[in-house]
């Protein structure tokens, strides 16, 4: 179920990308609590060697190529997701629907 507009503005997560890049943010932050997608990973306790861990982790999870600069310039959560989101698409443009779940919904 998509969330509502109000979720959105709290920044839930709406899309599986952006629940296991929040889950990311909460494991490399230490936090048990639920990551915003609107709050910046820097305005969370973010430091630049925790953001590379950041990035490596969600560049091996999807395959894609991210810098340490994408974190910088897309620090949130929700951000991100729409960077990785963006990436995928044009990587799997040539791929069935259940290509493209799979790869999207895989294991850790």
């Amino acid at each position: 179920m998509p969330p509502t507009t109000e979720q959105a503005q709290r920044g839930v997560p709406a899309t599986d990308i952006e629940k296991v890049i929040g889950g990311i943010f909460q494991d490399v932050l230490a936090t048990d609590d639920p990551v915003d997608l609107t709050l910046s990973f820097f305005r969370m306790g973010g430091t630049s060697i925790l953001a590379a861990k950041v990035v490596a982790r969600v560049s091996a999870r999807y395959g894609v190529q991210l810098s340490l600069r994408t974190i910088f310039e897309f620090p949130t959560a929700g951000e991100l997701a729409q960077v990785v989101e963006s990436q995928v698409r044009s990587d799997v443009s040539g791929l069935s629907d259940a290509e493209v779940t799979a790869l999207t919904t895989r294991e850790k």
